[in-house]
């Protein structure tokens, strides 16, 4: 798998995939000009997009399903006198680590997949996030 940058376009609000490669690159849909790669290995100096220097690490999964496997095992617990749920929260840990880690940027919520996320991002923290919600829309 390629590594590759999801982001909502600036200009057009599509959702836009692009592969990460060096040089610049644009929107596909309207063909504006959106931002600029540097390199690979120097991708998380700064975001392509908007040069915020503050990223986050989250999980490539739907957390509406995590919170329905958690929420179909708390429904059975009464029938199953509570053993439903130390089985399904087994489950919804084997889920999360078998799937892959996303990047995103604080400040305008592009994500980073299939790049090898390095061990400084931290999961989303509220603090800083709470910096950066005036330039979300």
């Amino acid at each position: 798998m390629n590594p590759s940058l999801f982001f909502s376009c600036p200009h057009c609000k599509e959702y836009v995939e692009i592969s990460c490669h060096k040089g610049n690159f644009s929107c596909p849909h309207c063909a504006q000009h959106v931002g600029n790669i540097i390199d690979l290995e120097h991708i998380f100096d700064q975001c392509p997009l908007c040069g915020c220097r503050q990223f986050y690490t989250s999980k490539d999964f739907n957390q509406f399903i995590g919170c329905l496997v958690m929420a179909v095992g708390i429904g059975l617990a009464p029938f199953t006198f509570g053993l439903s749920l130390p089985v399904f929260a087994l489950m919804d840990w084997l889920l999360y680590k078998r799937i892959k880690t996303l990047i995103n940027c604080y400040r305008c919520g592009c994500e980073f997949r299939n790049i090898q996320a390095p061990q400084k991002f931290k999961p989303f923290m509220h603090h800083i996030g709470l910096k950066y919600d005036k330039y979300r829309k």
